[in-house]
Protein backbone atom coordinates (compact mmCIF):
# COMPACT_ATOMS: atom_id res chain seq x y z
CA UNK A 1 0.00 0.00 0.00
CA UNK A 2 2.83 2.27 0.88
CA UNK A 3 4.80 1.56 -2.75
CA UNK A 4 1.40 2.82 -4.51
CA UNK A 5 1.15 5.94 -2.16
CA UNK A 6 4.49 6.94 -3.38
CA UNK A 7 3.94 6.51 -6.97
CA UNK A 8 0.71 8.49 -6.83
CA UNK A 9 2.77 11.15 -5.17
CA UNK A 10 5.91 10.45 -7.61
CA UNK A 11 3.53 10.69 -10.80
CA UNK A 12 2.10 13.93 -8.98
CA UNK A 13 5.05 15.49 -9.08
CA UNK A 14 6.56 14.21 -12.27
CA UNK A 15 3.12 16.53 -14.11
CA UNK A 16 3.28 19.27 -12.00
CA UNK A 17 7.34 19.99 -13.40
CA UNK A 18 6.62 19.50 -16.70
CA UNK A 19 3.12 22.09 -16.99
CA UNK A 20 5.34 24.33 -14.60
CA UNK A 21 8.10 24.16 -17.03
CA UNK A 22 6.06 23.88 -20.64
CA UNK A 23 6.67 26.51 -22.84
CA UNK A 24 3.46 28.77 -24.06
CA UNK A 25 2.81 27.97 -27.56
CA UNK A 26 0.86 30.87 -30.06
CA UNK A 27 -1.96 29.81 -31.54
CA UNK A 28 -0.24 31.97 -34.22
CA UNK A 29 -4.06 32.72 -36.58
CA UNK A 30 -4.99 36.07 -34.89
CA UNK A 31 -8.37 36.99 -36.60
CA UNK A 32 -9.31 34.10 -36.73
CA UNK A 33 -12.17 34.21 -34.58
CA UNK A 34 -15.85 34.78 -35.71
CA UNK A 35 -18.08 38.06 -34.72
CA UNK A 36 -19.31 38.17 -31.30
CA UNK A 37 -23.30 37.76 -31.39
CA UNK A 38 -25.77 36.89 -29.00
CA UNK A 39 -26.73 33.30 -28.22
CA UNK A 40 -30.19 31.67 -29.53
CA UNK A 41 -31.77 32.30 -25.56
CA UNK A 42 -30.51 35.70 -26.00
CA UNK A 43 -28.07 35.94 -23.30
CA UNK A 44 -24.22 37.28 -23.92
CA UNK A 45 -21.46 36.90 -20.87
CA UNK A 46 -18.64 38.70 -20.17
CA UNK A 47 -16.21 37.86 -17.36
CA UNK A 48 -14.21 40.60 -15.70
CA UNK A 49 -10.39 39.43 -14.78
CA UNK A 50 -8.79 42.70 -13.41
CA UNK A 51 -5.26 43.44 -11.48
CA UNK A 52 -3.96 39.86 -11.93
CA UNK A 53 -0.37 41.63 -10.99
CA UNK A 54 1.67 38.80 -10.64
CA UNK A 55 4.95 37.68 -12.71
CA UNK A 56 6.20 34.70 -14.61
CA UNK A 57 5.77 32.37 -11.89
CA UNK A 58 2.37 33.30 -10.54
CA UNK A 59 0.26 32.47 -7.17
CA UNK A 60 -1.45 28.82 -8.31
CA UNK A 61 -4.10 30.28 -6.39
CA UNK A 62 -4.53 32.88 -9.40
CA UNK A 63 -4.38 30.22 -11.76
CA UNK A 64 -6.55 28.19 -10.36
CA UNK A 65 -9.23 31.37 -9.39
CA UNK A 66 -8.72 32.03 -13.28
CA UNK A 67 -9.79 28.45 -14.25
CA UNK A 68 -12.70 27.89 -11.53
CA UNK A 69 -14.28 31.49 -12.69
CA UNK A 70 -14.50 30.20 -16.13
CA UNK A 71 -15.94 26.92 -15.66
CA UNK A 72 -18.49 28.77 -13.32
CA UNK A 73 -19.81 31.36 -15.39
CA UNK A 74 -19.12 29.97 -19.39
CA UNK A 75 -18.38 33.28 -20.57
CA UNK A 76 -18.91 34.15 -24.40
CA UNK A 77 -15.79 36.96 -23.85
CA UNK A 78 -13.42 37.36 -21.67
CA UNK A 79 -12.03 40.63 -20.91
CA UNK A 80 -8.98 41.86 -18.62
CA UNK A 81 -8.98 45.24 -17.31
CA UNK A 82 -5.30 46.11 -16.70
CA UNK A 83 -2.23 45.61 -14.36
CA UNK A 84 -2.06 42.44 -15.81
CA UNK A 85 1.69 43.07 -14.70
CA UNK A 86 3.34 43.34 -11.25
CA UNK A 87 6.03 46.06 -12.94
CA UNK A 88 7.69 47.11 -9.53
CA UNK A 89 8.31 43.27 -8.85
CA UNK A 90 12.24 42.41 -8.45
CA UNK A 91 12.10 40.30 -11.32
CA UNK A 92 11.13 42.57 -13.58
CA UNK A 93 13.57 45.62 -12.13
CA UNK A 94 15.55 45.36 -14.56
CA UNK A 95 16.14 45.60 -18.55
CA UNK A 96 16.48 41.82 -20.81
CA UNK A 97 12.85 41.02 -18.89
CA UNK A 98 10.71 40.12 -22.90
CA UNK A 99 10.29 36.28 -21.66
CA UNK A 100 9.09 37.50 -18.13
CA UNK A 101 6.54 39.90 -19.28
CA UNK A 102 5.56 37.63 -21.94
CA UNK A 103 4.96 34.56 -20.15
CA UNK A 104 3.69 36.42 -16.84
CA UNK A 105 0.98 37.31 -19.85
CA UNK A 106 0.33 34.03 -21.06
CA UNK A 107 -0.31 32.55 -17.85
CA UNK A 108 -3.47 35.02 -17.60
CA UNK A 109 -5.27 33.87 -20.86
CA UNK A 110 -3.82 30.27 -20.57
CA UNK A 111 -6.91 29.15 -19.33
CA UNK A 112 -8.80 31.41 -21.53
CA UNK A 113 -7.39 30.11 -24.95
CA UNK A 114 -7.72 26.60 -23.74
CA UNK A 115 -10.85 26.66 -23.45
CA UNK A 116 -11.05 28.42 -27.08
CA UNK A 117 -12.62 31.76 -25.91
CA UNK A 118 -12.31 35.02 -27.30
CA UNK A 119 -10.72 37.57 -25.09
CA UNK A 120 -10.04 41.68 -24.73
CA UNK A 121 -7.87 43.63 -23.24
CA UNK A 122 -7.77 47.22 -21.57
CA UNK A 123 -4.21 48.19 -20.12
CA UNK A 124 -3.40 49.54 -16.49
CA UNK A 125 -0.95 52.05 -14.63
CA UNK A 126 1.53 49.49 -13.99
CA UNK A 127 1.51 47.63 -17.61
CA UNK A 128 3.24 50.87 -19.12
CA UNK A 129 5.87 50.82 -16.77
CA UNK A 130 8.17 48.02 -18.92
CA UNK A 131 11.22 47.88 -21.07
CA UNK A 132 8.63 45.60 -22.88
CA UNK A 133 6.21 48.13 -24.24
CA UNK A 134 2.20 48.29 -24.36
CA UNK A 135 2.23 47.79 -28.56
CA UNK A 136 4.84 45.29 -27.74
CA UNK A 137 2.61 43.54 -25.81
CA UNK A 138 -0.59 43.90 -27.86
CA UNK A 139 1.98 42.75 -31.28
CA UNK A 140 2.47 39.68 -28.26
CA UNK A 141 -1.12 39.06 -27.51
CA UNK A 142 -2.27 39.16 -30.98
CA UNK A 143 -0.53 36.26 -31.92
CA UNK A 144 -3.31 34.10 -30.18
CA UNK A 145 -6.64 33.00 -31.72
CA UNK A 146 -9.63 34.75 -29.98
CA UNK A 147 -7.53 38.23 -29.24
CA UNK A 148 -9.81 40.86 -30.21
CA UNK A 149 -6.86 43.57 -28.46
CA UNK A 150 -6.56 46.49 -31.05
CA UNK A 151 -3.97 49.21 -30.71
CA UNK A 152 -5.49 52.44 -32.82
CA UNK A 153 -1.99 53.55 -33.68
CA UNK A 154 0.22 56.74 -32.14
CA UNK A 155 -2.07 59.56 -33.15
CA UNK A 156 -4.08 58.76 -29.86
CA UNK A 157 -2.72 59.04 -26.62
CA UNK A 158 -2.72 55.45 -24.77
CA UNK A 159 -2.96 52.58 -26.55
CA UNK A 160 -5.57 50.06 -26.99
CA UNK A 161 -8.58 52.38 -27.39
CA UNK A 162 -11.49 50.24 -29.63
CA UNK A 163 -14.69 48.94 -29.74
CA UNK A 164 -16.42 45.28 -30.22
CA UNK A 165 -19.92 44.93 -31.86
CA UNK A 166 -22.04 42.28 -30.42
CA UNK A 167 -24.28 40.95 -33.17
CA UNK A 168 -27.74 39.48 -33.21
CA UNK A 169 -28.43 35.92 -32.50
CA UNK A 170 -30.01 35.75 -35.53
CA UNK A 171 -28.59 38.34 -38.14
CA UNK A 172 -25.58 40.39 -38.53
CA UNK A 173 -27.35 43.53 -37.46
CA UNK A 174 -25.17 45.37 -34.26
CA UNK A 175 -27.71 45.15 -31.50
CA UNK A 176 -24.98 45.62 -28.72
CA UNK A 177 -21.49 47.57 -28.57
CA UNK A 178 -18.10 47.36 -26.25
CA UNK A 179 -15.87 50.27 -25.56
CA UNK A 180 -12.55 49.65 -24.45
CA UNK A 181 -9.85 52.72 -23.07
CA UNK A 182 -6.64 52.98 -21.59
CA UNK A 183 -6.65 55.12 -18.68
CA UNK A 184 -3.01 55.20 -18.91
CA UNK A 185 -1.13 56.65 -15.70
CA UNK A 186 -4.36 58.18 -14.22
CA UNK A 187 -7.34 59.17 -16.81
CA UNK A 188 -8.56 59.17 -19.97
CA UNK A 189 -6.90 61.67 -21.79
CA UNK A 190 -9.17 64.36 -23.98
CA UNK A 191 -7.87 63.44 -27.22
CA UNK A 192 -9.21 59.79 -26.30
CA UNK A 193 -12.59 61.72 -25.28
CA UNK A 194 -12.62 62.97 -28.91
CA UNK A 195 -12.11 59.29 -30.10
CA UNK A 196 -15.08 57.69 -28.36
CA UNK A 197 -16.85 60.43 -29.53
CA UNK A 198 -16.30 60.26 -33.06
CA UNK A 199 -17.12 56.47 -32.52
CA UNK A 200 -20.15 56.58 -30.64
CA UNK A 201 -21.57 59.26 -33.40
CA UNK A 202 -20.33 57.15 -36.84
CA UNK A 203 -22.11 53.86 -34.68
CA UNK A 204 -25.51 56.01 -33.80
CA UNK A 205 -25.60 57.54 -37.64
CA UNK A 206 -25.12 53.93 -39.00
CA UNK A 207 -28.23 53.05 -36.30
CA UNK A 208 -30.42 55.02 -37.84
CA UNK A 209 -29.95 57.84 -35.72
CA UNK A 210 -30.29 55.78 -32.50
CA UNK A 211 -27.14 55.43 -30.02
CA UNK A 212 -26.10 51.95 -29.90
CA UNK A 213 -26.68 50.12 -26.57
CA UNK A 214 -23.27 49.90 -25.27
CA UNK A 215 -21.07 49.33 -21.55
CA UNK A 216 -17.57 50.51 -21.46
CA UNK A 217 -13.89 49.05 -19.96
CA UNK A 218 -11.17 50.57 -18.55
CA UNK A 219 -8.71 50.05 -15.67
CA UNK A 220 -8.52 53.06 -13.37
CA UNK A 221 -12.13 54.55 -12.26
CA UNK A 222 -13.46 57.25 -15.38
CA UNK A 223 -13.26 61.27 -14.11
CA UNK A 224 -16.62 63.16 -14.42
CA UNK A 225 -15.44 64.48 -18.07
CA UNK A 226 -15.44 61.72 -19.03
CA UNK A 227 -18.66 60.02 -17.63
CA UNK A 228 -20.56 63.06 -18.45
CA UNK A 229 -19.30 62.84 -21.91
CA UNK A 230 -20.79 59.04 -21.53
CA UNK A 231 -24.12 60.32 -20.40
CA UNK A 232 -24.43 63.25 -23.58
CA UNK A 233 -23.47 60.75 -25.89
CA UNK A 234 -26.52 58.59 -24.43
CA UNK A 235 -24.88 55.34 -25.39
CA UNK A 236 -23.08 53.96 -22.35
CA UNK A 237 -25.06 52.46 -19.01
CA UNK A 238 -22.08 50.94 -17.20
CA UNK A 239 -18.01 51.51 -17.05
CA UNK A 240 -16.26 48.29 -15.32
CA UNK A 241 -13.04 48.95 -14.21
CA UNK A 242 -10.41 47.64 -11.22
CA UNK A 243 -7.47 49.41 -9.68
CA UNK A 244 -8.72 50.26 -6.08
CA UNK A 245 -8.24 46.04 -5.75
CA UNK A 246 -10.83 46.03 -2.39
CA UNK A 247 -14.43 47.16 -3.92
CA UNK A 248 -16.77 45.52 -6.00
CA UNK A 249 -19.83 47.93 -5.74
CA UNK A 250 -21.81 50.08 -8.19
CA UNK A 251 -21.60 54.04 -7.53
CA UNK A 252 -24.25 55.62 -9.95
CA UNK A 253 -22.52 59.14 -11.25
CA UNK A 254 -24.64 61.53 -14.00
CA UNK A 255 -26.92 58.16 -14.68
CA UNK A 256 -24.08 55.98 -15.32
CA UNK A 257 -23.11 52.48 -13.24
CA UNK A 258 -19.71 52.68 -12.73
CA UNK A 259 -18.97 49.11 -11.59
CA UNK A 260 -15.50 48.19 -9.40
CA UNK A 261 -14.42 44.81 -9.50
CA UNK A 262 -12.00 43.32 -6.81
CA UNK A 263 -8.49 42.46 -8.24
CA UNK A 264 -7.95 38.42 -9.15
CA UNK A 265 -4.41 38.74 -7.61
CA UNK A 266 -3.11 36.84 -5.07
CA UNK A 267 0.46 38.77 -4.83
CA UNK A 268 -0.80 41.99 -3.97
CA UNK A 269 -2.96 43.72 -1.47
CA UNK A 270 -7.03 42.50 -1.70
CA UNK A 271 -9.77 41.62 -0.10
CA UNK A 272 -8.47 38.50 1.60
CA UNK A 273 -10.73 35.62 0.47
CA UNK A 274 -13.07 37.54 -1.61
CA UNK A 275 -10.46 38.05 -4.91
CA UNK A 276 -12.57 36.98 -7.54
CA UNK A 277 -13.44 38.40 -11.23
CA UNK A 278 -17.10 39.63 -11.88
CA UNK A 279 -19.48 38.22 -14.24
CA UNK A 280 -21.63 40.53 -16.92
CA UNK A 281 -24.67 39.44 -17.96
CA UNK A 282 -26.71 41.09 -21.39
CA UNK A 283 -30.03 40.67 -22.70
CA UNK A 284 -30.96 41.01 -26.65
CA UNK A 285 -34.29 41.47 -25.84
CA UNK A 286 -33.60 44.53 -22.94
CA UNK A 287 -30.31 45.86 -24.45
CA UNK A 288 -31.32 48.93 -21.50
CA UNK A 289 -30.35 46.45 -18.52
CA UNK A 290 -27.61 44.04 -17.51
CA UNK A 291 -27.07 41.61 -14.37
CA UNK A 292 -23.57 41.31 -12.86
CA UNK A 293 -21.77 39.53 -9.90
CA UNK A 294 -18.72 38.70 -8.65
CA UNK A 295 -16.99 34.96 -8.08
CA UNK A 296 -15.01 34.86 -5.32
CA UNK A 297 -11.94 32.24 -4.33
CA UNK A 298 -14.11 31.29 -0.89
CA UNK A 299 -17.27 30.98 -2.81
CA UNK A 300 -15.83 28.85 -5.18
CA UNK A 301 -13.35 27.02 -3.75
CA UNK A 302 -15.47 26.47 -0.33
CA UNK A 303 -14.48 27.43 3.71
CA UNK A 304 -12.07 23.93 4.32
CA UNK A 305 -8.37 23.45 5.54
CA UNK A 306 -7.68 23.09 2.07
CA UNK A 307 -8.61 26.58 1.03
CA UNK A 308 -7.45 27.76 4.22
CA UNK A 309 -3.73 26.49 3.39
CA UNK A 310 -3.22 27.63 -0.47
CA UNK A 311 -4.66 30.87 0.78
CA UNK A 312 -2.00 30.98 3.56
CA UNK A 313 0.91 29.86 1.31
CA UNK A 314 0.61 31.18 -1.83
CA UNK A 315 -0.79 34.82 -1.33
CA UNK A 316 1.48 37.30 -0.12
CA UNK A 317 1.69 38.41 3.34
CA UNK A 318 -0.53 36.07 4.17
CA UNK A 319 1.91 34.29 6.68
CA UNK A 320 2.24 36.41 9.89
CA UNK A 321 4.48 36.54 12.67
CA UNK A 322 8.73 35.64 13.13
CA UNK A 323 10.02 33.04 11.31
CA UNK A 324 8.88 30.07 14.59
CA UNK A 325 5.58 31.28 14.39
CA UNK A 326 5.32 30.97 11.00
CA UNK A 327 6.78 28.17 10.52
CA UNK A 328 4.34 26.32 12.96
CA UNK A 329 1.42 27.94 11.29
CA UNK A 330 2.30 26.27 7.98
CA UNK A 331 3.03 23.03 9.50
CA UNK A 332 -0.55 22.99 10.97
CA UNK A 333 -2.42 24.64 8.32
CA UNK A 334 -0.82 21.10 5.68
CA UNK A 335 -1.56 18.72 8.67
CA UNK A 336 -5.14 20.00 8.77
CA UNK A 337 -5.40 20.18 5.14
CA UNK A 338 -4.42 16.79 4.38
CA UNK A 339 -6.24 15.44 7.41
CA UNK A 340 -9.24 16.84 5.99
CA UNK A 341 -8.18 15.79 1.80
CA UNK A 342 -7.97 11.89 3.88
CA UNK A 343 -11.36 12.51 5.34
CA UNK A 344 -13.24 13.76 1.57
CA UNK A 345 -11.01 11.12 -0.78
CA UNK A 346 -12.55 8.33 1.18
CA UNK A 347 -9.34 6.27 -0.50
CA UNK A 348 -10.34 7.43 -4.36
CA UNK A 349 -6.69 7.56 -5.72
CA UNK A 350 -8.00 9.83 -8.51
CA UNK A 351 -9.88 12.60 -6.26
CA UNK A 352 -6.56 13.02 -4.49
CA UNK A 353 -4.20 13.63 -6.93
CA UNK A 354 -6.31 15.74 -9.11
CA UNK A 355 -7.02 17.54 -5.40
CA UNK A 356 -2.94 17.77 -5.49
CA UNK A 357 -2.65 19.04 -9.15
CA UNK A 358 -4.91 21.76 -8.48
CA UNK A 359 -3.79 22.81 -5.05
CA UNK A 360 -0.59 24.12 -7.45
CA UNK A 361 -2.60 25.53 -10.12
CA UNK A 362 -3.23 22.94 -12.11
CA UNK A 363 -5.66 22.97 -15.24
CA UNK A 364 -7.28 19.75 -14.03
CA UNK A 365 -10.78 20.68 -15.25
CA UNK A 366 -10.81 21.22 -18.99
CA UNK A 367 -12.57 18.31 -19.81
CA UNK A 368 -15.63 19.55 -18.15
CA UNK A 369 -15.46 22.70 -20.19
CA UNK A 370 -17.81 23.54 -23.07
Amino acid sequence: MKSKKKAVISLFLAIFLLLSLSTPISAGNYGGHSPLRFNEDGTFTILQFTDTQDTQWPSPNLLTLLQKCLDESKPDLVVLTGDQLKNYDSDFGDTGHEWKVKKALYENIKPVIARGLPFAVAFGNHDSQLSFTLEEQVQYLQQFKGCLLVDEGAEISGCGNYNIPILSSTGNEMVFNMYFLDSNQSQVLPDQIEWYVSKSNELTASNAGVPVPSIEFQHIVPHNELVSTFAAQGDIMASFFGHDHYRSDTVNQFGIDLVYTPTVGFNEFGPDMDRGARVITLYENDTSTYDTHVLTFIGLLGNNPITDCRYTLFTLHALEGDLPVKALTVVTKITKALFYLRQTADGDILFITKTLLAFFGVDVNLVACR
